[in-house]
């Protein structure tokens, strides 16, 4: 399972029409300020604004019938926002096991959408997910329960892979993809370590006040 650092002063960017730099909030008004930003509005709006600025570049590109978009899952195609909430927006590993074996996560809105557009213009889509590979059929699940029910390939750690440092782990994975014949136009994702090294094409990257993942 891949470490993850929750980075709740990082939500000083989040009040950014304060002429001060680096400002440090009481926790209690951080994680309210998170809460809002999701719940508001503004998580869905941003996220809007960086897929329709993709969807723009990817319709310049020339297809071909082995184009590719790779996404990640959790915070990208699937929300683990409300068991996060539930717990503080704090980060307990058994807790993170059991929601994902629970395969109840809701899709993102605006990736959804996005998903779909890709589907309607026959650009294949793979997944590539840091989680482990104990949970795959609980993932498969989830993916599908949420529409997500065409695309050519799930990627999941396997033992031999789990220590790998999450960028490098899915520069190698994607490289696979592109041996086997693919043509990856585009990487979307939650964290930078989502789309680092070759072969991601387009980058669209997507909020993330949650946590950041090394």
């Amino acid at each position: 399972m891949k470490e993850k650092t929750f980075a709740l002063l990082l939500i000083f960017i989040l009040v950014g029409c304060s002429a001060e730099k680096d400002i440090l909030l009481n926790l209690d008004t951080a994680k309210k300020l998170v809460q809002n930003y999701y719940e508001s509005g503004e998580f869905d709006k941003e996220c809007s604004l960086q897929i329709e600025s993709a969807k723009k570049e990817i319709q310049k590109l020339k297809l071909n019938e082995k184009s590719l978009v790779v996404f990640d899952i959790d915070e990208t195609a699937l929300s683990n926002y409300e068991h996060t909430k539930e717990i503080g927006f704090g980060y307990v590993y058994s807790l993170w096991e059991e929601w994902l074996e629970k395969a109840d996560a809701k899709a993102i809105p605006e990736t959804k959408k996005f998903y779909d557009w890709l589907i309607e213009k026959n650009i294949k889509v793979a997944f590539i997910s840091g989680r482990d590979e104990e949970t795959y059929s609980a993932t498969l699940k989830n993916l599908k329960d949420q529409g997500f029910t065409k695309f050519d390939t799930l990627i999941t750690r396997t033992k031999a892979t789990k220590k790998i440092p999450a960028a490098e782990w899915k520069a190698e994975e994607r490289e696979k993809l592109v041996k086997n014949g693919y043509n990856i136009i585009a990487c979307i994702g939650d964290q930078w370590s989502d789309m680092v090294g070759g072969h991601t094409g387009i980058k669209i990257k997507l909020p993330n006040y949650l946590y950041i993942i090394d």
